[in-house]
């Protein structure tokens, strides 16, 4: 059963669709305000995200003036990032607010929609504070892996010797279940701080987060970005899995920023972008994405302010292209822009998907001048990808709980181009974000049937980077 991704004006939403699937739909209505007040905070982050409250965005305050706004207003706040100092104010009237804060830029009540999915035969509980517990004995792939993967024959993959050694991946999703056996060995970690039961509560490396040794979940607030969704997991396994990944010995950096059933805001999505770039990273995968029609000028500015600080730091930002809308085919993005993927950054590129046989597949979005690229993704006809899965167990893992799963979407084919950007970086550090988006868009597959659908006009192809990027 194929299931494609509903959207909507003012969706914002993962952008994978799993072979035998149910889905529900679920919204979240927040009033954001982005001010500049030029101070810093002097508080970590804390207390989980918002609900469905109505709620401003203060871009930078002092939690001193952060008490003072709530105490007066009788509002809540919590503070999203505060070393990039975003806070937000919640269950509050919005307009006595405005008045006590200054250079208020307002927007309007906007409903992010989620299509939501999970595997039919599997119930993910909640994830609570499971903490990491550090690398399982590497499991590397052996052999002929395409009977498996077929998609890393398909891009030429499947018997590099490069894999994406030294290069870390940001996951800015739902989360990475981190204890999964094929993907432990390549988690990222903070050595600066401790976590979970080795944790000392205290933030030892001063960026603002309190024991972030495996990443940040931004939608709870708290240090254990566990995956309980089991889209982030999917993603981060095509990308940098230790078996099935493009990029096998790639790090990957778990950043949470949408809950259980694939929902979030946009705020909380900037700010873990942030986090990634602070953390070092080299490359960031953004599998979600809405439309900007009916969305307010301070809602995207945020978005995109996180872009543009990415680039200011070489960070290169891969973005699913989208999944198409009410009738379940792909949009011209060209026309109707889907946000991150959409903004017109150097750093940014923008991947379709295409089936097993290079053709670009119904569900996908596509635009001559604002989609790159193109990469396998998983078709109702062919199958999903084989990517990892979310285990029975959170922690520890045995190393039989080695869970699988199939999805399909352009949620799956941008870390399919993550990976073999992690692959390129690996050979060659020098390359910036601009290099390694000319190779990927140079050094690829040509396929007439992408004429004037993605700006290459090319599937990604591992092999001819590599090669591009070692000259």
């Amino acid at each position: 059963m194929h299931t494609s991704h509903v959207a909507e004006q003012g969706m914002f939403r993962t952008g994978g669709i799993m072979k035998m699937i149910f889905g529900h739909i679920v919204s979240l209505t927040t009033l954001l305000i982005f001010v500049s007040c030029g101070k810093e905070l002097t508080e970590v982050n804390s207390a989980p995200a918002t609900q469905d409250q109505a709620g401003i965005i203060a871009a930078c305050a002092t939690v001193e003036q952060a008490r003072e706004y709530a105490s007066t207003n009788n509002a809540r706040f919590r503070i999203l990032n505060s070393k990039r100092k975003l806070i937000e104010f919640y269950d509050t009237d919005v307009e006595t607010l405005k008045k006590s804060i200054p250079n208020v830029k307002t927007k309007s009540n906007i409903v992010y929609e989620y299509q939501l999915v999970q595997s039919a035969q599997t119930e993910i509980q909640s994830a609570g504070d499971y903490q990491y517990y550090g690398p399982h004995k590497p499991y590397y792939r052996q052999g002929d892996v395409t009977r498996y993967f077929p998609h890393l024959n398909q891009i030429d993959a499947a018997d590099l010797s490069v894999m994406g050694e030294g290069v870390t991946i940001a996951v800015v999703d739902t989360g990475i279940h981190y204890n999964h056996p094929h993907i432990s060995p390549n988690i990222k970690v903070n050595t600066r701080d401790g976590h979970g039961s080795s944790g000392d509560g205290r933030d030892n490396d001063g960026n603002g987060f309190v024991d972030d040794y495996a990443g940040w979940d931004f939608y709870n607030g708290d240090q254990y970005p566990m995956d309980d969704h089991g889209h982030g997991t999917h993603v981060a396994g095509l990308a940098a899995g230790t078996f099935g990944g493009v990029a096998p010995k790639a790090k990957v950096l778990p950043v949470k920023v949408l809950n259980s059933q694939g929902r979030g805001d946009l705020a909380t999505i900037a700010a873990g972008i942030l986090y990634a770039i602070d953390m070092g990273v080299d490359i960031i995968n953004l599998s979600l994405g809405g439309p900007g029609a009916g969305q307010a000028n301070a809602d995207i500015q945020a978005l995109l302010g996180s872009v543009i600080s990415a680039k200011e730091n070489n960070v290169l930002l891969v973005a699913a292209a989208g999944n198409g809308g009410v009738d379940g085919l792909g949009d011209c993005n060209d026309a109707n822009p889907v946000y991150p993927a959409s903004f017109d950054q150097e750093n940014i590129i923008s991947v379709a998907s295409v089936d097993r046989y290079n053709y670009l597949t119904s569900y996908s979005n596509f635009g001559s001048e604002s989609v790159h690229v193109a990469a396998p993704g998983g078709d109702s006809y062919f199958g999903g990808l084989l990517s990892l899965g979310v285990p029975s167990c959170y922690g520890p893992c045995p190393d039989s709980e080695q869970t699988y799963a199939n999805m399909s979407g352009t949620s799956m084919a941008a870390p399919v181009v993550a990976g073999i950007a992690a692959l390129v970086k690996s050979v060659n550090r020098n390359l910036n974000y601009k290099d390694i988006k000319k190779i990927l868009m140079e050094q690829g597959d040509f396929e007439e049937s992408l004429r004037d659908k993605v700006k290459s006009s090319k599937v990604v192809n591992a092999l001819m980077a590599v090669r591009e990027a070692t000259n």
